[in-house]
């Protein structure tokens, strides 16, 4: 029986060593390249001062932010702008994904490979495009001019920003609600069309309940991203439009390493809140198809 029984409990001691190595050796790396700088940011911005010492015991630094209107403007717009994109981006985003995965226009492959663009491009090469576009050197400025006698110049703008995070957020949800919609055949839609449905009623009664899942996914990915855009809004934003990356790299620039990480940490709390809400409306989507 113990020779029996032997082997078997060996195998089972090395499987439990086996994981707990991997246990170690994933832990490890994580804490140290991922969780590890997050956890810095959240005790520098709980710190008197990080130049005597980090020692977690204020919260000086949130109610300066949340307090005075120059730092809370910045948090104000940064949510202002991503809420905006993601309104863009629910109507824009999911029309061209349907647009090429339903080969509704002429160079759809092509517009399809160009919606990864920006993906590729540095966000200031973002930033500098959307400057020479709607500036008053561009052709936005040009056409106006001529066809309405009236330039339209839209450099420092609320407007430019959000077409700045349009620009930089579009391969994700494009990208997502496409990759939903390839699975969804087209059938169900021409059986809809058959039956005297329009454009409208086809979308809202067959696209829409199996799109939902992946327009709210890209609008978290939209949302978080837009939060976080540095690059391209550092080329086009100025004193009055700035948003919380560019208070946070100002902040960090003059010394002020607390108020730089106060700033991230309420950042991080948005992309989290947005991301636990979306998993639990996924949640009672689904639990209500079942029913």
């Amino acid at each position: 029986m113990a020779n029996g029984s032997g082997p078997g409990a060996w195998q089972k001691f090395g499987a439990f060593v086996g994981k707990m190595g991997w246990t170690g050796l994933t832990w490890g790396l994580f804490l140290f390249f991922i969780l590890g700088p997050l956890l810095t940011v959240v005790a520098f911005s709980f710190t008197p001062s990080v130049f005597q010492g980090v020692s977690p015991s204020t919260l000086h630094w949130y109610k300066r932010l949340f307090t005075e209107p120059p730092l809370l403007y910045p948090l104000l717009r940064s949510l202002e702008v991503a809420v905006l994109v993601v309104l863009v981006q629910l109507v824009l985003g999911t029309l061209v994904a349907y647009a090429t995965v339903r080969k509704k226009v002429f160079g759809a492959r092509l517009m399809d490979a160009m919606s990864n663009l920006t993906i590729a491009l540095p966000s200031v090469v973002v930033g500098l495009a959307l400057l020479a576009f709607y500036g008053p050197f561009g052709p936005v400025h040009a056409v106006a001019d001529t066809l309405f006698s009236h330039p339209l110049n839209l450099t420092f703008t609320l407007w430019i920003l959000v077409f700045a995070h349009v620009l930089e957020t579009f391969p994700y949800m494009v990208r997502t609600v496409g990759a939903v919609l390839e699975q969804v055949p087209p059938n169900l839609e021409s059986a809809a069309r058959s039956l005297g449905a329009g454009p409208i009623t086809v979308f809202r009664t067959v696209l829409l309940p199996q799109l939902r899942h992946a327009m709210l996914a890209g609008s978290v990915l939209v949302f978080s991203r837009s939060i976080a855009e540095f690059g391209a809004t550092i080329i086009i934003v100025s004193a009055v439009l700035r948003t919380a990356p560019i208070s946070i790299y100002s902040q960090a620039e003059a010394g002020a390493l607390e108020l730089a990480a106060a700033y991230s940490v309420i950042l991080m709390l948005l992309s989290l809140s947005v991301y636990l809400l979306m998993r639990r409306t996924l949640r009672r989507l689904d639990l209500r198809l079942a029913h």
